[in-house]
């Protein structure tokens, strides 16, 4: 059987008001620093607070979106591989090409304005050449 004692309202306000005075916190009292506890440790006491059954719950939903999370992740890298790889082989050496085809249609359009100068008579050479004059000549 439990014995029931009971405490003077007076001395439970004593405790509180000298508690009260000196601060956890301050820096006079280094040795108070020890006691002070983390969010780990007051995390790690719930677990006298919360019942066994509703930890499991929470555990095993916890479990359970970290397993879609990290699938999700998978699935999401190797989807950007197959697309950056995919693109690198296939645009890629169409870029290039398209590149090798301008650089030759360039060269074509060079050739016909060199073939049209040789082809003209030297006096319009002269007269083309002659309108575009550098400033002070």
């Amino acid at each position: 059987m439990v014995k029931l004692e009971e405490v003077a309202l007076d001395h439970v306000e004593e405790e509180y008001t000298d508690s009260d005075s000196s601060s956890v916190y301050s820096s006079d009292d280094e040795d108070d620093v020890d006691n002070i506890e983390s969010i780990l440790d007051r995390v790690w006491a719930l677990q006298d607070v919360i019942p066994a059954k509703t930890r499991k719950a929470i555990s095993d939903k916890c479990s359970t979106v970290y397993g879609w999370g990290k699938t999700s992740a998978n699935f999401l890298g190797n989807s950007a591989w197959v697309l950056t790889t995919s693109a690198l082989l296939l645009v890629l050496p169409l870029m290039i090409e398209l590149e090798h085809e301008q650089g030759l249609i360039e060269f074509e359009k060079m050739q016909q304005q060199s073939n049209q100068m040789l082809s003209q008579p030297s006096g319009q050479q002269k007269k083309q050449a002659s309108g575009i004059v550098p400033p002070g000549f």
